[in-house]
C-alpha cells in the first residue's frame, strides 16, 4: 500500500506543475464546500462549471446533472425478510380421547421431574401420551380452542389411548380432573404473502398421515 501511494504521488508530481497543483487543491476545497451546502443535483452542476474554470480545457468533466438519479434505496432480495403468517392444517382426528393433567411433583413423575421423556424441559403446552410420536402437534378445540400442544412426554405403559397435559400448579391439575374430547393432529407451516411455504413444522406422525 505504501509503495502504491508513493508511486501515485510521484506520477502526480511529474504530470502537474506547481500552478496546476494549486488548482487541484482549490478544486478539492470547492467540491467539499459545495457538497456540504447545496442539494446533490445542483452541487454537481456547480462542480462541473467550477472544474472547467479552474482547470481549463485540460480536464474533461463527465458528470452532469442529468446523469444523476436520486431515488429510493433498492433492497437486495437476498437480504429481504418477507413477512410470514402461520397456517395450521388439520391432518386427522382422534375421537373421544381420555384426558388428565399432571405436574412436576416427584410423586407424579420420576427423579427428573422437570425433564420430559424426550429430554425437553417442561413448559406450558407439553402433553404426554403413548399413541403419538414425540413432536406431534395437536389441538383440543372443545377444551382449549386453537391452542397447540406438542407431545414430549410419556405416560405409564398401561395407558394406550389417553393424554396427560402438563400444568404448573397442582390444584389446577386436580381441578382439570378427567375429561374426554376429540383431538386434532395438525401441521403448522410458516407461509409468505403469496402462500408459499417458508418453513414447515412437521412430525413423523404427520408425514405418515399424508
Amino acid at each position: 500500500m505504501d509503495n502504491l501511494a508513493h508511486m501515485t504521488v510521484t506520477l502526480l508530481q511529474k504530470s502537474l506543475n506547481s500552478s496546476q497543483t494549486k488548482k487541484v487543491a482549490a478544486l478539492a476545497l470547492l467540491v467539499a464546500v459545495t457538497l456540504s451546502t447545496v442539494p446533490v443535483k445542483s452541487a454537481f452542476a456547480d462542480v462541473s462549471s467550477a472544474t472547467s474554470s479552474v482547470l481549463g480545457t485540460e480536464v474533461q468533466v463527465d458528470v452532469t446533472p442529468d446523469s444523476i438519479t436520486i431515488g429510493p434505496l433498492t433492497k437486495d432480495p437476498a437480504y429481504t425478510v418477507a413477512p410470514t403468517s402461520t397456517r395450521v392444517t388439520v391432518v386427522r382426528k382422534h375421537p373421544f380421547v381420555a384426558m388428565t393433567a399432571y405436574t412436576s411433583r416427584p410423586e407424579e413423575t420420576d427423579d427428573t421431574p422437570f425433564i420430559t421423556a424426550d429430554g425437553s424441559h417442561v413448559r406450558d403446552g407439553i402433553v404426554a401420551c403413548n399413541f403419538l410420536p414425540f413432536g406431534t402437534k395437536i389441538r383440543v378445540p372443545a377444551l382449549f380452542g386453537d391452542k397447540i400442544f406438542e407431545v414430549h412426554d410419556r405416560m405409564n405403559k398401561r395407558y394406550t389411548y389417553k393424554m396427560d397435559f402438563w400444568m404448573e400448579g397442582y390444584h389446577e391439575a386436580i381441578q382439570f380432573g378427567v375429561r374426554h374430547a376429540d383431538i386434532e393432529i395438525v401441521k403448522v407451516e410458516q407461509v409468505d404473502q403469496a402462500g408459499q411455504v417458508v418453513q414447515i413444522a412437521t412430525t413423523k406422525e404427520i408425514a405418515k398421515a399424508k
